[in-house]
C-alpha cells in the first residue's frame, strides 16, 4: 500500500480536521472503520485518527479496497459535485446578464434545491446569487455607459426594469447618481487608495455619496488608469492612508474557496470586485 509519508501525514491530518479545500487532490483519507475514502474538505462525520489510512491518490485506496465516499466524490476531478453546479451557475449568470435572473431559474440550471443552492453558492462565492447578480448588472450598465449608450438604453440593456428600478438598485454602486455617472463625474471629487492584492493592484474609490468604484488592474492598465477613464471629468484624489473598513474588506475578499482558484483570471477579478464592492457599501 502506498501511504503518504509521516511528514505530510501530520499535515494531512490537520488538513483533515480543518477539511481544508486547497489539500484536495493532494492525498485521500480512508476510515478503517467504514472501508471508505474521502477527500479532505468531505463534510462526513471523521474518523479517529488511529482508525484513518492516508493514500496519495483514489486509485491507490481503490486498490486497497476502499470504497469512494457518496457525498464527496474523491475518485472525480478537483471540483467537488457542489462546486462543479455553482460553476454552472456562474457561467449561466454571465450568459444571462440581460435577463432578471431568479433562483428558482438557477435551481433548474443547477439541479439544486433553492434553499441548498443559496447556502451552497453564498459559501463558495462569499455573496448570495442576488448580491452576484446586482453587482453583475451595475458592472454592465457602467460597460453600456462607457460604449456611448444613453442612460435609459443602458438601463434597458443591463437589465433594470424602469428607471427607478435602476436608482432603487444600483445607486449603491455608482456612488452617484446616474446621470451624474454618464457624465463622468463631471464636478464631483473622488477620493481613492491602491492596496496589493493577489489578483493585482486593486483600487478603491468613493464620494460623499458612497463607494463608486472598484478596479483591479493588470500588465496593461493600472487601476488609476482605469479610474481616469471611467470618471474623466472628476476631480481625483489619492488618500493619504488606507481607510480600516477598506482594507479589511480587502483582506477578507481575497482569501478564496478552491473552485475560484480555479477558474478564469479575468472570471476571479470579476468575482473579486463583485465581493468587494458589496463589502465596503
Amino acid at each position: 500500500m502506498s501511504r503518504v509519508s509521516t511528514t505530510i501525514s501530520k499535515i494531512a491530518w490537520k488538513a483533515i480536521l480543518k477539511r481544508d479545500r486547497h489539500h484536495d487532490g493532494k492525498f485521500v483519507y480512508a476510515a478503517l472503520t467504514t472501508g471508505i475514502y474521502c477527500r479532505p474538505s468531505c463534510a462526513a462525520r471523521h474518523p479517529h485518527r488511529r482508525n484513518t489510512r492516508l493514500f496519495a491518490t483514489a486509485a491507490e485506496a481503490d486498490r486497497e479496497g476502499f470504497v469512494a465516499c457518496r457525498r464527496c466524490f474523491p475518485e472525480t476531478d478537483s471540483l467537488t459535485r457542489a462546486e462543479t453546479r455553482i460553476k454552472a451557475a456562474l457561467e449561466w449568470i454571465e450568459a444571462h446578464a440581460r435577463e432578471a435572473i431568479r433562483l428558482a431559474t438557477l435551481s433548474q440550471v443547477t439541479g439544486l434545491s433553492s434553499s441548498h443552492l443559496q447556502q451552497t453558492f453564498k459559501r463558495i462565492v462569499g455573496l448570495s446569487p442576488r448580491a452576484y447578480c446586482d453587482a453583475r448588472r451595475v458592472a454592465h450598465f457602467k460597460q453600456y455607459i462607457k460604449e456611448g449608450m444613453s442612460i435609459s438604453e443602458a438601463s434597458y440593456r443591463a437589465g433594470y426594469g424602469s428607471s427607478r428600478a435602476l436608482y432603487e438598485r444600483a445607486g449603491k454602486g455608482l456612488g452617484m447618481t446616474p446621470g451624474a455617472y454618464g457624465r463622468g463625474g463631471r464636478g464631483g471629487k473622488i477620493d481613492y487608495f491602491v492596496f496589493r492584492a493577489e489578483l493585482g493592484a486593486t483600487l478603491i474609490a468613493g464620494t460623499d455619496r458612497g463607494v463608486c468604484a472598484v478596479l483591479v488592474g493588470d500588465a496593461e492598465k493600472r487601476p488609476v488608469e482605469l479610474l481616469r477613464q471611467e470618471f474623466p471629468n472628476a476631480t481625483l484624489s489619492p488618500k493619504q492612508a488606507s481607510p480600516r473598513d477598506w482594507r479589511s474588506a480587502v483582506n477578507s475578499c481575497q482569501r478564496e474557496n478552491r473552485l475560484l482558484s480555479e477558474l478564469p483570471l479575468d472570471f476571479r477579478r470579476r468575482i473579486f470586485q463583485a465581493r468587494l464592492s458589496h463589502a465596503v457599501q
